[in-house]
């Protein structure tokens, strides 16, 4: 089952090259919920969706990570990734000396540190 919905992600972050973009102010607008990812996005840019109403916090983790993942060409993840790379992106970005810092970035140092 892991396996699959990782699979999915990967998929995901490697069709088409997506590269979609989302920004704090889309965030709060009505049609956030289709709002896209930016690979660029910042601890300071995310912290906005953590508080947001709309879960979109949940699938820039996931989108992130897929298209981490998919670039870095890792086709397995140790079980419970998606609790690790959560708590951990959310640690790393609402420390201050990291607002500019990308979560692509924290999500790669992550990966180094806690994953295969």
């Amino acid at each position: 089952m892991l396996n699959a919905r990782i699979s999915a992600v990967l998929a995901f972050g490697i069709i088409g090259g997506c590269t979609p973009q989302v920004t704090a102010q889309q965030a709060d607008s009505p049609q956030s919920a289709n709002a896209p990812v930016s690979t660029a996005l910042t601890c300071g840019e995310f912290l906005p969706l953590i508080r947001s109403h709309d879960k979109i916090v949940g699938l820039a983790i996931q989108w992130l990570d897929g298209y981490y993942s998919g670039r870095a060409g890792l086709t397995e993840l140790p079980a419970g990734w998606m609790i690790t790379v959560s708590q951990g992106i959310g640690g790393t970005c609402t420390i201050n000396v990291n607002a500019s810092r990308t979560v692509l970035d924290v999500i790669a140092q992550l990966h180094r540190e806690y994953g295969k």
